[in-house]
């Protein structure tokens, strides 16, 4: 009976953190629901969650320009509450009507949607500037995990070239995928000439940089202008 009681609560619990929305908006400062806006989504890594992203990926750009979506994986990594990109044919149809919602419900500027992540979601904002599931115009990856997709491949990349994506690739000098993953990517988009900027930053391994927020709002500069 008791090991009944607590398959039941787990099944009740897993069936109600699915069936949640897995995102949340944060509207700029001054916001007019009559005006338009860029659009910043955000993807936590591997283990995280939304509210670990918005403790970091906040600048004063996001505050007060975007509209910004912090977006959460499907998979629990581990329990209660810390998930991670595993499923992505699922996670693909999930960030679809996401963006789907978030267009019905505010006004975003044409051919101005972003994307951001650390580890797992700088792989998801990778993916989505080439396989443009949804219009992605930039994006910025922090310390890129987890590997490549199916979708990292030269065809795609000149789609992503000729459509004027730009990005923003960024690696601690001591992160353990940095030779494996970031620069191998850095060498396919020179090869393709997808224009971006890679980043090294000295003494940090697959961390968040302390002044992250501030360096933020350069790479918005960039992958916009």
């Amino acid at each position: 009976m008791k090991k009944l009681l607590i398959f039941t609560c787990m099944f009740f619990f897993l069936n109600t953190a699915f069936s949640q929305k897995k995102y949340k908006i944060v509207l700029p400062t001054n916001y007019d629901k009559t005006s338009t806006y860029p659009l910043f989504i955000v993807f936590h890594g591997g283990n995280g969650n939304i509210k670990n992203m918005k403790t970091w990926w906040i600048s004063n750009k996001l505050s007060t320009e975007f509209i910004v979506a912090y977006f959460e994986a499907t998979t629990l990594d581990n329990p209660p509450n810390y998930w991670g990109w595993r499923n992505l044919p699922k996670e693909r149809n999930n960030i679809k009507q996401y963006y789907s919602e978030i267009l019905k419900k505010h006004r975003i500027k044409d051919n101005q949607v972003y994307a951001g992540g650390f580890s797992l979601g700088g792989k998801m904002s990778v993916d989505l500037a080439l396989n443009q599931i949804i219009p992605i115009k930039g994006f910025v990856s922090l310390n890129h995990g987890g590997r490549t997709t199916e979708f990292f491949t030269s065809e795609h990349i000149i789609k992503a070239t000729n459509k004027n994506v730009k990005a923003v690739l960024i690696s601690g000098e001591h992160d353990y995928r940095y030779k494996k993953e970031t620069l191998k990517i850095k060498k396919e988009f020179e090869t393709y000439k997808l224009m971006h900027q890679f980043v090294i930053i000295k003494n940090l391994g697959h961390a968040v940089p302390d002044n992250f927020s501030v360096l933020l709002d350069d790479y918005l500069e960039f992958i916009m202008d």
